[in-house]
């Protein structure tokens, strides 16, 4: 009995050892191109491509970080993605929760017409969407503005349908508790639902933050003067008009633009894992 145990455990522990080194590799396979773009990113520009072979830098220098800092509008661009982002987060955040809670939890006469709706557009790929909203802006004045770079990913139905998802899940007792206690809508919205949707909150968050700072076609579309790129249209900067790439310095920029990412994903992690879990616990 005792050797059957024993080797039960064995084959547990010798499964588990096998999956976590095939893991191991794996994440070695996709943090690999990382790593290289940053060692590439301090060699002088003529090494990286005749010594792409080999990661370590020979000469190691900041010369492609220098050159991006002082040749082009960093710190602005830096700021529009930052107005951009927080912008759109913060807006998306708000009317995505309440539309998902009013979805949810509410009663009205077409909630189910709204909600399939809601469902419909997400079929529809923004690019197909782009010129008449690109017209829409235009009427409205917010060509080359922030207003028109966030509406997009603020008018986004993938935030709401993640909302009331979550929303399901939270117990009509505590609604109606609130109720009896002389709580009106708003309330409940503000003291119940929103600190009990914090990790769909931390969820969403995530997804606009990367979706906004990678955003490169709609803010192309919309802006027409440099001072109005934010980061990734900038990049586009560094491919000339006959192919011509300035490697090292787009690099560098890459990376110092991945960085907030990667930053903000790290602090929000469980957070982000535990939101996306408890969203498809109810349909």
């Amino acid at each position: 009995m005792m050797d059957t145990i024993q080797r039960s455990i064995d084959r547990r522990t010798v499964a588990r050892a096998v999956a976590h080194l095939f893991l191991l590799i794996i994440a070695l396979i996709m943090i690999g191109p990382f790593v290289w773009a940053l060692l590439a990113s301090f060699k002088p520009p003529e090494e990286i491509l005749t010594t792409a072979a080999n990661p370590i830098p020979q000469n190691p220098t900041l010369h492609n970080y220098i050159v991006f800092w002082e040749r082009y509008p960093f710190d602005r661009w830096v700021m529009n993605s930052v107005i951009i982002t927080v912008g759109a987060v913060f807006f998306s955040l708000l009317l995505d929760s309440l539309a998902g809670f009013a979805l949810a939890k509410g009663e009205f006469r077409g909630k189910y017409t709204a909600y399939l709706l809601v469902i419909g557009t997400l079929v529809i790929p923004p690019q197909a969407i782009m010129v008449p909203l690109f017209l829409q802006m235009d009427m409205v004045g917010w060509i080359n503005t922030y207003w028109g770079i966030i509406v997009l990913i603020v008018a986004a139905p993938f935030g709401t349908f993640l909302m009331r998802q979550y929303y399901l899940s939270v117990s009509d007792s505590l609604i109606e508790a609130a109720r009896m206690d002389g709580a009106n809508v708003w309330q409940i919205y503000v003291r119940i639902m929103l600190p009990l949707g914090k990790p769909a909150l931390a969820s969403l968050a995530i997804f606009k933050f990367i979706f906004m700072w990678g955003a490169f076609l709609w803010p192309l579309i919309i802006t027409d003067t440099e001072a109005m790129f934010p980061l990734q249209v900038g990049l586009g900067l560094f491919t000339g008009p006959y192919g011509e790439v300035q490697w090292g310095i787009l690099l560098a920029a890459s990376l110092l633009t991945a960085a907030p990412v990667l930053v903000a994903y790290a602090f929000a992690q469980e957070e982000f894992m535990e939101g996306i879990a408890l969203s498809g616990k109810k349909g």
